[in-house]
Order: C-alpha cells, then structure tokens, then sequence
C-alpha cells in the first residue's frame, strides 16, 4: 500500500518504518493488560514502548518478520483483532524522525465559510477554525490517506494533509561535560563564531534594536536566564495555547539558540548573541517527556506557533527544527509570515538545513528562506571526517542551502542552574545546524536594526551577496550546494545595510 498526499501540488510518498507500529488501546485499560495484549501479539517488549503524549497512542516495536511475513502488516492485523485495541496506525521514517499520520486532518479551503459544508460533507468534527484552513477529528478507522485524496477533488478545498505528529531525534553527545569555568565565559575570547563571521565587529558599528524581535521556535526559552532575560519581549506555547512556554527542565535546546540569536551578556563574562540588543519572542512547538528522549510536535502546533509569532511583532523567524512530514498547512504559514509580517514587509524565515549528511530537511526545502548549513571552527562544512572530531553528524546539503555559519562547539546559554545540558547556566559546545541557525537569525535581525525599512527579500540578499567564499567547494555562478553563497560575514552585511540608510 502507497502512503501518499500531496504537498504544494507534488505527491509525497512516505517510507513505512518496519520496526514499530502505533497502537491506540481502548481507554482506561491498565498497562498490564496493554502490555498481555502486545507481547501476544508479536510485538514488543511492552517496556521499551514510546507513549505519545496527549495523543493515547503507544509506539511499540515489531519483531523482524518471518518468511512470508509483512512487517508491519502482520503484526498490526494481530492486534486489530484483539478486544483492547481499538486502532492501529502506520509509522513512517521522514528525515531520521518517526511519523504519525493522527486522526486529524488539516484541510485548506477557499473560503473559510465553507468550513460547516466540509464538517457535514465529510462526517467530521471541527477542532480549530483558522484564517484560511481548520483541523478536523476524523472518524476512527478511516484511511486518512484516502480522505485527503477525496478532499483534495472538493473544488472548495486547495489543499488537505494528515495532522502528522512527528517523533524526533536529537543530535548525540550535545551535553556539556560540566560547567564552563569563569577563563571560559570571557565572552568576546571564547566564541569562536562570533570571531569568524566578525559580528563582534559588526556590533561596534550598530547595536541591535530591542524594536526588532527574533522569535525562536522550539523546545521553549529560560526567560530567566540573566542572559536572556531583559531580551524577553513575548512569549507563547504552542502546545498548550497559552502564554506560559518555558522548558521542560531537561529540554536545553531552545534556550541554547536564544543564546546565540541574542545572548546580552557582558563583555567578560556570558554569551554574546549574533543579534544582540534585540528581542527574543520565546515560542514553545515542541518538548520532550524525559531527559534524553525525542521531542515531540505536530504540523497543526507548528503552524498555529508560526501565525502566532508574526502576528505579535516578530522580524525573524528561527527554526532550528526539521525532519518531519513536508506540510503545506506549515509552508502556507512561512509565506504569510513572509508576505504580511512587520506591516507588510514581511518577516525573514531562517531554518536549519538538518544534520543527517544527505538531502535538505523539511522545511529547509521551502523558497524564498533562508536555508542554513553548518560549517566549523576551521571555517571548513561540517562532515563526519571534518578536523572538528565529531563524527557522529554532517551538515545537510543540496540546491536550497543558502549560507553557511558555524555549528560546532559554540559557548552559548543553557537553562539556569543544573537543568538543560550541563551544570551551571552555559554550554560549551552546542552543535547542529540548529546551532548555525540562530547565528544567521541574530544577523538578519542587526541588519533590519540597521535599516528597519528593508523588506525581507531584501534582507535576505544582504545576508547572501555579503558572505565570504569559504572552504575549497567551487562556487558556480556565486554559489554551491555546501556553503550556498558562502560563509555568513555579520560586519559585510551590516556595512550593506547601513550603505541603503539615508544620511542625516
């Protein structure tokens, strides 16, 4: 069975993850009789089972198939038949990530009033009623893949797609192995990055402005954090629709990207951001259940987080995110940010380009963004063999990557205290293209300080034309597949924006 949709009008087709199945188990059934009901099944061991949160889904794995086995099929067959069970679901492998398609449907249309037709049309239950689309409960057994086929034949619906909910992995060995000492946090000396793309001489030349705002959406921000703090201009959870969004103890990562986005510590001591001086919108779209384990989102939460931001003051949007099921709902979301952002001149998207060593990552793949790889300390790409010594990860790489900025070992924020990553309130060696990410943000974020008047595109070609030539990889027609158009230079594009400032 092909598991397909269709995403800004190109079918998608998800590769099925053999190795475990999603079950959704009558309600209040106690965990032994869960368990009896796997384990007899084939499937398991119960105990090493993923629970879902807030979906009464459990992950649990499937034995490898005999001859003349389907796996997941089998397996999956054996536990419909069993009076605990009430469904079960696929699980598809997009970008390292495990995939759920819910039972949610995300449906586009073209006129918003028409939403009470697509309810009773279609026998489903309206759950959010957005501005251009709504989440819908489907019925329980019906093959979504199926019901979006038949939507997307609606003349009064453009697009539809499952409300995937994505399982996602960290990159390993991201923990620090203690506290910075004091020599360590002398700002200026210690990051390195900062150094590389001369942002420490960019800021001398203009400072942020805490009228610009970089939202950083992820795992939630330690708005408490005393380099991060006084920059806190908004906040929201995504998850919970509400405005409280600070991290799970154990979920550093989002506080680690606001760091280098905006980090205002001082000259000897703490974290410098790239944008310092301007604001962070802290947006929460993810979290963990337990320290070490993967996040956990879904398109509907993106997307709401997203709409959120650029309708509260947000100039930049910084993803250090991806690898999940491409979304026209998320795309849709990016180009209004894009179009209709800061009063029409649109707000700047910057994602991550992923870190798996192979093709551009979702939504890194989406036009008209910023779309960043990592390279390091020796201002060469990040690969498994490069002399950094991280040989767990490479950068991604392919015809979307726009810029490059360091993404190993940065000195950046970490929850207070003995939360996050490490001990104390730093981390020395965040790493990821979600490291890289937040520099490139902070950077668009001076240059709209510089000249507030820029509309994205236009900041988007300061930051590309400024960069330097860096690594050995040809640049053909200005640009390759590794670096884009170069290594991101701070002090060129604050200079190219400053350049387009009237003189007094």
């Amino acid at each position: 069975m092909a598991y397909s949709y269709k995403v800004l009008g190109q079918d998608v087709v998800l590769e099925l993850d053999p190795s475990v199945v999603a079950v959704r188990f009558q309600p209040d059934l106690p965990r032994s009789a869960r368990a009896e009901a796997t384990e007899q099944s084939g499937a398991g061991p119960f105990s090493t089972r993923f629970e879902i949160p807030g979906e009464h889904l459990t992950i649990v794995p499937v034995a490898p198939p005999m001859p003349g086995q389907i796996a997941p099929a089998d397996t999956m067959s054996k536990l419909n038949v069993r009076a605990e069970v009430s469904q079960t679901l696929p699980v598809f492998c997009v970008g390292g990530n495990q995939v759920v398609a819910a039972d949610r449907v995300i449906v586009g249309l073209k006129s918003i009033e028409d939403v009470d037709a697509i309810t009773e049309k279609y026998g489903l239950t309206l759950l959010d009623k957005r501005e251009k689309s709504a989440v819908f409960e489907i019925a329980e057994k019906t093959d979504i893949f199926a019901l979006c086929a038949l939507l997307d034949s609606d003349p009064i619906v453009r697009f539809s797609e499952p409300d995937f909910i994505t399982i996602g992995k960290h990159i390993p060995s991201r923990s620090g192995s203690g506290a910075p000492d004091a020599a360590s946090l002398q700002a200026p000396q210690s990051q390195y990055a900062m150094k590389i793309t001369q942002t420490d001489e960019a800021r001398m030349l203009h400072s942020g402005s805490p009228e610009v705002s970089i939202a950083i959406l992820d795992e939630g921000v330690d708005t408490k954090h005393r380099d991060l703090s006084g920059a806190i201009r908004g906040t929201y959870d995504g998850i919970d629709n509400d405005s409280y969004q600070e991290p799970n103890s154990w979920d550093g990562h989002g506080t680690a990207c606001a760091g280098l986005a905006a980090g205002a510590g001082s000259d000897d001591h703490g974290v410098l951001g790239s944008g310092m001086g301007c604001s962070i919108v802290a947006v929460r779209i993810a979290s963990s259940t337990y320290s070490g384990g993967p996040w956990v989102t879904s398109n509907s939460i993106i997307s709401g987080s997203i709409g959120w931001a650029w309708r509260n003051g947000a100039s930049v949007l910084s993803n250090s995110w991806g690898g999940g099921a491409p979304s026209n709902e998320i795309a849709e979301s990016f180009e209004d940010a894009r179009t209709r952002g800061r009063d029409g001149r649109g707000c700047v998207v910057v994602a991550a380009a992923g870190n798996s060593n192979g093709p551009v990552q979702f939504p890194g793949t989406l036009p008209n963004i910023i779309t960043v790889s990592a390279s390091n300390e020796f201002d060469k790409l990040k690969t498994p063999t490069s002399a950094d010594g991280e040989t767990w990860w490479g950068t991604c790489y392919g015809p979307e990557i726009s810029i490059a900025a360091p993404g190993v070992h940065n000195l950046t924020t970490d929850i207070s205290g003995s939360s996050g990553y490490a001990d104390g309130d730093y981390i020395p060696n965040f790493n990821g293209t979600s490291s890289s990410t937040p520099i490139v943000a902070g950077a668009c974020a001076l240059v709209i300080s510089c000249n507030p008047n820029l509309r994205e595109d236009e900041v988007r070609s300061i930051i590309c034309d400024t960069a330097d030539k860096a690594d050995e990889y040809p640049y053909i027609s200005g640009r390759n597949d590794y670096f884009g158009f170069g290594r991101i230079n701070v002090l060129n594009a604050v200079q190219s924006a400053l350049a387009g400032v009237p003189v007094a």
